[in-house]
């Protein structure tokens, strides 16, 4: 089984999706049960809903390898600290949740101080999160996108359908590109996220490149795109969400009384 910390701003929606069409009714994403941390008893209340489980993803899985999952196939993708963070506040105010400033986004909200650490050691612990990208049967780069699919096509345990269009990405870049050419709120943001940055340079320098070795590549290899799709009219894709949504998640409301 493929267990994918996804962690928003770093290609992970599009990654989701190959997930999803890959394994339609088999792949459990762990947000439909609402709970801030996907936790052993919520593993086994899913389980019941898919007994033949490919994979489990999502953007509550914190700490995953705190998860008994014998034989899970743990991974991961990571994007620069300081790109993701301000694509993360493009999002936010694009979606309309909020209409913070950037200085306000960065003070108040939960999504701008050293994600990456606290996603994959559950805590502001770098060690941790350190031990948990040695732990990873894979790691890909945000910015490697399609390198890091070429690796996983020869790592990966399961065949996969690695075809995409990518998705959530921004229509404009109009509010990012400001902020990014910034002095100012370049090293606010990099204030905030010191432990993220260094835990991307050691998956940069050391974690990452073991990968492309053991995949027969280099961290520069050319490669070519499986950016291929028009849109995400795909059939497994499509049934794993309507399961996902209207029965898995249905029953996570009704988990309580159960």
């Amino acid at each position: 089984m493929i267990v994918f910390l996804h962690i928003p701003k770093t290609a992970g929606s599009t990654f989701q999706f190959i997930l999803e069409n890959t394994f339609g009714i088999s792949a459990c994403h762990s947000n439909h049960t609402k709970r801030p941390i996907f936790r052993q008893d919520d593993f086994e209340f899913a389980r019941k809903f898919f007994p033949r489980m490919k994979s489990l993803a999502g953007h509550n899985l914190l700490d995953p390898l705190a998860l008994n999952l014998p034989g899970a196939f743990h991974m991961t993708f990571l994007r620069e600290p300081i790109a993701r963070v301000f694509s993360h506040y493009q999002d936010t105010i694009l979606t309309g949740s909020q209409t913070w400033t950037f200085e306000e986004f960065m003070r108040q909200s939960d999504f701008a101080e050293n994600l990456h650490v606290r996603f994959m050691a559950g805590e502001r612990n770098l060690d941790k999160a350190k031990k948990y990208l040695e732990r990873c049967s894979f790691v890909g780069l945000t910015e490697k996108f399609d390198l890091s699919l070429h690796l996983l096509k020869k790592l990966s345990p399961l065949p996969l359908n690695l075809n995409y269009k990518r998705r959530r990405t921004a229509a404009t870049n109009t509010i990012r590109q400001p902020v990014a050419s910034d002095p100012r709120w370049i090293e606010l943001a990099r204030k905030h996220n010191e432990l993220d940055l260094a835990l991307y340079e050691f998956a940069v320098k050391e974690i990452f490149p073991k990968f492309c070795a053991r995949a027969g590549f280099t961290p520069d290899s050319p490669v070519e795109s499986f950016d291929t799709y028009t849109s995400d009219r795909h059939w497994h894709y499509r049934l794993c969400h309507l399961y996902n949504q209207f029965v898995f998640r249905q029953f996570g409301k009704l988990r309580p009384r159960l």
